[in-house]
This record gives structure tokens, C-alpha cells and sequence, in this order.
């Protein structure tokens, strides 16, 4: 499972090793104790390759109470020693930076907190263990949650969570410490059972393992009895009827297909199907179907809760925003008019420059003499190149949006993106093509020594100006300099100004006598392509079929074929981070299959 949610742990201050002149002190901002998150225990996994310190280089923005508005100074050097992760902090010269420093050297201020991401988890008994997190920021604050973690202590000397005695760093372990009295109050508490049952696992020291065993197996009887079956154990190992070893695990299958279907529909898409059961639900009702397939209670939740629980307890809420968004951006995508087809599509694996060969014409087949001998040949080649590059915009959509059920915004924003990526994508092939870039021997793509441009008078758009066009692309020779390739043109490409007269060069007409025979008629496609007039009004081109002879070829990045919706939940925002991304690029491979006149 995947978590998106920033949440934070505290720790405890001590007011000792205060560095007055460098206005520093050590801090230990997380350990591996577990803590209620969502009801259900949440552990932060302290191995080496389960923290990603990339956004603490350079050190960790340092804020009081969490708030953005309020820095006050960074943590340094921050690092793993032993289970916990610890930094130094050092405060700023900001009159608010000043005064919350004061307040530590005074012991007022006891509590520091780290702001986190979980990335990957995996189950453990009552709930789960971060097996990748990403630390975002350190919080001065009043009221520590981590009291086992503080200020200048050794990994092997760490603070019990209901006094000062020091205990072995090993206690750590979750299944073989005794679990602290808090721990099992507060889970015994959570669950409902009398307030006698946790007493008795503290008296026996009881450890966590054993604590929540028994807990369910509470839980699992008291349901048995009622004939109830939200709950049932098999050795302490299942939960809510399920296994606790799919605890984290996210809804698979037909749900989640049928409810990205209902959202498409709700958001202006295709109709859902009649066989589809969330086709009238609201956002609320999705959120707690996902919530209750990872065992969660949702009776008691109002619509606003089930929101944001589902947002920072299953990465499959916003991953059904982000597969309906897919499904309305390619939509749009697709709907838009485009002159991709002109030119050949292509998957490149990485951003690397993609080298192209082109490869000449064959050698000509000579007869074979008597004595059986073939003679051997060799063919040109040339090499063209291009690469990818990444483009993009971020947008958001509010928690009110998600509560208020009100997609009609995210929805007209994913069709007009999937436009706006179709638009981009043209007028990056109509910039390549109207900007007559060098090719490989030095030349401009259109040029007098290609044999593919026309200028004066006789260039306007007409029949005899396409005659001439066509004669020139079928006697096009190879890159052996006298191979014909009969690069016969199947492309018309005008801008809107020329669309009529075009029109009126490859439709077919019933002449009276055949000097009235339109040549051209059925054998040419026409496309048009507004963003041609910004350049010129009355140039025209025709192309080859890609399939033939390769022109302007353009790709895509590990076959995504066009851009792509990601969504993460905010930080700066309140809701959701929604990312459209498009990685995208093109070259001009051959001048021979592409033919431009520049009309009157």
C-alpha cells in the first residue's frame, strides 16, 4: 500500500547541550514506537533502506507547530543512529525564531515533531509498518506524541514512555517488548472493551503481539456471540474477516473498473453501464467501500470523513480520480483534429538522443554467370537524430470538491487538458515542418538542391502546380543518386486559407469530357491545419506515406503514447495534486517523401 498523506511524530526536549553561540541543539526526531493513526497502530520502519533522505540534504526546514508561515530555523545533519533518526537543529535570527528558542532554553518548549510521507507499507498485527518514508520537515511544538525519543541520548539509552529509567535499545522490537500501559489502554479503549481487560495485560507485561492477539480474539468472540461477523480470528491472525495479512492490501477488479466508469459518466464521459452499482453513487459512498475492504469501521463517518480518511489511508482513492481523469484526458485527446497522421509514431526507450539509420537502396541484382559466382554490393546509409524532452502543468482539486461531490471542474479540466496536449503536439510538428531545419548533408529540409520546393507565380495551389509536385516526389532519387524511389505523395497539407480550393483539387467530379477528369481525385488525403496561416497563407506541402518513405517521425517514452494523469495528495493545497504529463519529440528523418510550394 501506498500513502500520500504528511503527518508528523514528536519528540522530547531536554534542556541540556544547548549550543547558546550557535543557537543549536541535538534533537532525535523519530523512532521505530508505533502510534494510533485512522485507528489502527502505524510503525515507521528505521532500516537504512526504508528512509528517503533526499529532501533532508541540505538540511530539513524547521517550523513551529507545522505551520509553513513560520520558520524557524533547519535541522543538520540529519541521520539514522541506531532505530531513531536524528539531526541537529539550528535557529534562525527572525524575531519568531528568537523567541520559540528562548522558550527551548527555558524547557517551555519540550516537543519536536517530524513532518513525513509514507510511501510503501506492509502489514503488521492491529495495523501496519512504513516500509519506505520520506521525511519533509522538523515542528517545534508544545506536545510530544514520541516520548521515547529526545535530546542527547544514546541509541542504547532511550527513555521509557512513563518515566526516566533507561531500557535497552532491543526493546524496540516490536513483538518481544512489553507493550508500554499507554499502548495497551489506548487499544483497548479503541476497540470498546472494559477498561479490567487492560489492566490484566499490563499486570502480565503483556507484549504488543500478545496484546493485540488478544484484543481480536475479544472482538472476534463477542461477535461469534451476537451472530454477528465483522470480526474473526483464526490463532489471532484475521481481522474484520479478513487477513491481517492483506491488511494494506488495496481494492482490486471489477470495483474499482466500475467505479472509475461511474465517475467518467458523472463528470460529462460515456454513460455508465446499466449492470454498474456505483453508477449513482457519490464520492462518500466510493470512499467507504475502499475504506471497508481494508477493514476499517465506517458506520459512525460522516460524508466529510470518509473523504479524507479514504484520501490518506488507501492510495486508491485517488487513484479512481486518477484513472477516471485518464479516461476524460484521453477523451479529449483524441477528439482533437491532429496532423500526426502525416507522420510516422514511434516509442523511444529513454530521453538519450535516438539515433536514426537510413539505409539506401539495395544494389541491383546482376546475373548470375556460369560458373554459379554472385557478386557482392554495399548500400548507403545516412544517420538522423532527436530526443524526447517532458512537458507538463500541475492543477489541484479541492477537499470541499471531493465532499461536495462536485467533479464538473475536474472533469472540464481533464478533457481540456487532453486539447491542450493534442494542440501541443501539432504545433510542435508544424514548427518542425515550417522552420526548414538543416538536415544531414547540410541542406535545408526544403531546398532547390532537394528537388522538393517550388516558388513564383506557378507555386499557387492549383492542378498544374500539383502536377509538378508530383513529378518532382516520384523522381526523387535514393541516397545512391540514381535510384528513382517513386515517392509518390498520399498527403495535401494546407493551411485554412487554401481548404476550399483544395477541396476542390481531390474531390471527384462527373466530367463531360475527359480533358475535365480530376487526376487527383481519391488519391489524395487532405488535412488542414490552422496553425499553417500564422506562417503563410498560401504555402501548401504534400507528403509520402510514413509507411513508404519515413519523413518527420515523432515518440513517445515507453509506449504511454500521449499524456498521462498522476495524482498526489497536497500539501500546499488541501485536496488533491493533479500532474499531467507528457513526454514528447520529433525530428525530420528524410527530405525526399516531403514536397513545399510556396504558392503566389
Amino acid at each position: 500500500m501506498s500513502r500520500t498523506e504528511l503527518v508528523n511524530r514528536s519528540a522530547t526536549f531536554e534542556r541540556a547541550l544547548v549550543d547558546l553561540a550557535a543557537r543549536t541543539v541535538p534533537v532525535s526526531l523519530s523512532s521505530e514506537r508505533p502510534v494510533m493513526r485512522y485507528g489502527e497502530l502505524e510503525v515507521l520502519r528505521h532500516e537504512p533502506q526504508c528512509i528517503d533522505l533526499s529532501r533532508a540534504i541540505g538540511g530539513l526546514p524547521l517550523l513551529y507547530c507545522h505551520d509553513h508561515a513560520q520558520p524557524v530555523g533547519v535541522v543538520e545533519n540529519v541521520r539514522l543512529d541506531g532505530r531513531r533518526l536524528v539531526g541537529t537543529a539550528r535557529f534562525g535570527q527572525s524575531e519568531k525564531a528568537q523567541e520559540v528558542f528562548q522558550d527551548v532554553r527555558d524547557g517551555l518548549l519540550r516537543g519536536i515533531s517530524v513532518g513525513y510521507r509514507i510511501n510503501a507499507t506492509e502489514p503488521i498485527l492491529g495495523g501496519i509498518a512504513a516500509t519506505s518514508w520520506t521525511p519533509y520537515e522538523a515542528s517545534v511544538l508544545a506536545v510530544p506524541e514520541d516520548s521515547t525519543v529526545g535530546i542527547g541520548r544514546s541509541a542504547g539509552q532511550l527513555q521509557t514512555p512513563e518515566g526516566n529509567s533507561p531500557m535497552p535499545a532491543n526493546t524496540l522490537d516490536l513483538h518481544t517488548r512489553a507493550a508500554a500501559p499507554n499502548e495497551v489502554r489506548e487499544l483497548v479503549k479503541l476497540h470498546g472493551l472494559n477498561a479490567s481487560v487492560a489492566d490484566g495485560l499490563i499486570q502480565r507485561g503483556a507484549t504488543l503481539d500478545a496484546v493485540r492477539a488478544h484484543v481480536l480474539d475479544a472482538l472476534a468472540s463477542s461477535d461469534r456471540a451476537s451472530g454477528g461477523h465483522l470480526n474473526t480470528t483464526s490463532n489471532g491472525m484475521e481481522y474484520h474477516g479478513r487477513s491481517l495479512a492483506s491488511i494494506g492490501h488495496e481494492i482490486h477488479g471489477p470495483q474499482v473498473e466500475q467505479m472509475q466508469e461511474a465517475l467518467v459518466a458523472r463528470m460529462g464521459g460515456p454513460a455508465a453501464k446499466t449492470g454498474n452499482q456505483y453508477r449513482h453513487a457519490r464520492m462518500a459512498d466510493m470512499a467507504r467501500d475502499l475504506l471497508e475492504h481494508r477493514g476499517l469501521r465506517t458506520t459512525s463517518m460522516a460524508p466529510r470523513e470518509l473523504v479524507e480518511r479514504a484520501l490518506h489511508t488507501t492510495s486508491d482513492f485517488a487513484g479512481l480520480l486518477q484513472g477516471a481523469g485518464n479516461r476524460l484526458l484521453r477523451q479529449g485527446y483524441e477528439s482533437a483534429p491532429s496532423i500526426k497522421r502525416v507522420f510516422k509514431a514511434s516509442t523511444v526507450a529513454d530521453f538519450r538522443a535516438k539515433q536514426k539509420l537510413n539505409l539506401g537502396e539495395a544494389p541491383a541484382l546482376l546475373k548470375v554467370n556460369e560458373h554459379g559466382e554472385f557478386k557482392s554490393g554495399s548500400m548507403a546509409d545516412t544517420t538522423s537524430s532527436y530526443s524526447l524532452a517532458t512537458f507538463g502543468r500541475i492543477f489541484g482539486i479541492s477537499r470541499q470538491a471531493l465532499v461536495n461531490d462536485d467533479l464538473n471542474a475536474f472533469g472540464d479540466m481533464s478533457v481540456r487538458l487532453g486539447k491542450a496536449s493534442a494542440e501541443f503536439e501539432n504545433q510542435f510538428l508544424v514548427d518542425l515542418l515550417t522552420s526548414n531545419p538543416s538536415m544531414y548533408d547540410g541542406t535545408a529540409l526544403f531546398h532547390a538542391a532537394h528537388g522538393n520546393l517550388a516558388t513564383g507565380a506557378g507555386s499557387a495551389l492549383q492542378l498544374s502546380a500539383l502536377t509538378v509536385a508530383r513529378q518532382a516526389m516520384r523522381l526523387q532519387k535514393g541516397l545512391d543518386g540514381k535510384t528513382p524511389i517513386d515517392a509518390s505523395p498520399r498527403y495535401l497539407v494546407v493551411p485554412a486559407a487554401l481548404e476550399t480550393t483544395a477541396e476542390q483539387l481531390v474531390s471527384a467530379i462527373t466530367p463531360n469530357q475527359s480533358s475535365s477528369v480530376n487526376p487527383f481525385a481519391g488519391r489524395l488525403e487532405l488535412v488542414v491545419d490552422p496553425r499553417l496561416d500564422a506562417v503563410s497563407p498560401t504555402a501548401w506541402y504534400l507528403a509520402a506515406d510514413s509507411a513508404v518513405i519515413e519523413t518527420i517521425e515523432y515518440g513517445y517514452l515507453d509506449s504511454a503514447n500521449g499524456p498521462e494523469i498522476f495524482t498526489e495528495e497536497g500539501f500546499e493545497i488541501d485536496g488533491l495534486h493533479m500532474k499531467v504529463r507528457l513526454d514528447f519529440g520529433g525530428g525530420v528523418i528524410d527530405w525526399r517523401g516531403l514536397y513545399k510550394s510556396v504558392g503566389a
